[in-house]
């Protein structure tokens, strides 16, 4: 998928006329994706060096918080003192999984992924991508071709502005400095998932724009509102159900009836504020639905 406002699209493809009433959406490329198309140009996937590669291409375009990058090591650095160790070398202690948890990651910007995948190509491309055979890491006909195509993608890959990928879900304590505990977004199992379950939205193979809109938009509000119900509540509910009027109207009577609610944990629509001069041309069966 490429974003639709991507400027290398200078005709009108089938997506974008599918979408264009939404004129702010944006398509983002999976960058695992981009990682495994730039992969292919490699001879074999178990050439000595090719973990090597995929490790530098992901350093290329993905970068640490520096705000997170500088506390942490701080944190390291005097619990190692408190258990009576050199902090000396504290990188060496930092483990991958104290950055994931700890600190934020980010894409570097289009200027400077391109730059640094260029630079990891030309030196790779030479007698430095060889194996102790002496067969290369690239196919380099194939490897040129395929940075082609990409490079021009490199937009499509990068973090979208104002879109908060962490959520902080709580703090610790370590060497008396209170660390953030992050979650992130990006390539998590609820993330992954969404692209299984997208596929599922739209009923059968075909489906003309209408429909399809149609289907995904209530496929969309189903999924928020199953992810917001499994991130605040403590146990299943036994009660499925999308539509906030009915749920709202099941629990009020409900709660006539038998003096509680069936799904207590609802919170009902809120009530539209209307003006004096909106309310005074209620009729008597409206206006006990308008606040003053």
């Amino acid at each position: 998928m490429l974003n639709l406002t991507c400027p290398q699209a200078a005709e009108t493809t089938k997506l974008q006329a599918r979408f264009s009433g939404w004129p702010q959406l944006l398509v983002r490329l999976d960058i695992w994706y981009c990682m495994r198309q730039l992969a292919l140009g490699c001879t074999t996937d178990a050439h000595q060096l090719y973990p090597l590669y995929m490790s530098h291409m992901s350093a290329c375009i993905f970068e640490w918080d520096a705000a997170d990058l500088a506390l942490l090591p701080e944190a390291k650095a005097q619990q190692l003192q408190a258990q009576g160790q050199s902090s000396a070398d504290v990188d060496r202690h930092l483990t991958r999984e104290e950055l994931a948890l700890h600190c934020r990651w980010r894409t570097r910007g289009v200027t400077t992924t391109v730059k640094l995948l260029e630079e990891l190509f030309d030196v790779l491309m030479g007698s430095r991508g060889n194996d102790s055979l002496g067969v290369p890491l690239f196919d380099q006909e194939r490897m040129e071709h395929i940075w082609r195509v990409q490079r021009k993608h490199v937009k499509c890959i990068q973090d979208p502005l104002g879109v908060a990928l962490y959520t902080k879900t709580g703090e610790l304590t370590k060497g008396g400095v209170r660390l953030p505990v992050l979650r992130c977004a990006r390539g998590s199992t609820s993330l992954e998932s969404f692209h299984l379950h997208l596929n599922r939205f739209i009923p059968g193979s075909n489906a003309n724009s209408l429909n399809f809109q149609v289907y995904l938009l209530e496929g969309l509000h189903r999924w928020n509102q199953d992810q917001r119900v499994a991130a605040l509540a403590t146990e299943k509910s036994p009660l499925c159900c999308y539509t906030g009027d009915l749920l709202h109207s099941v629990n009020k009577n409900y709660e006539k009836l038998f003096g509680r609610k069936v799904a207590p944990e609802f919170c009902p629509p809120h009530v539209t504020q209307a003006s004096s001069s909106d309310c005074s041309t209620c009729s008597g069966r409206l206006v006990r639905h308008c606040r003053t």
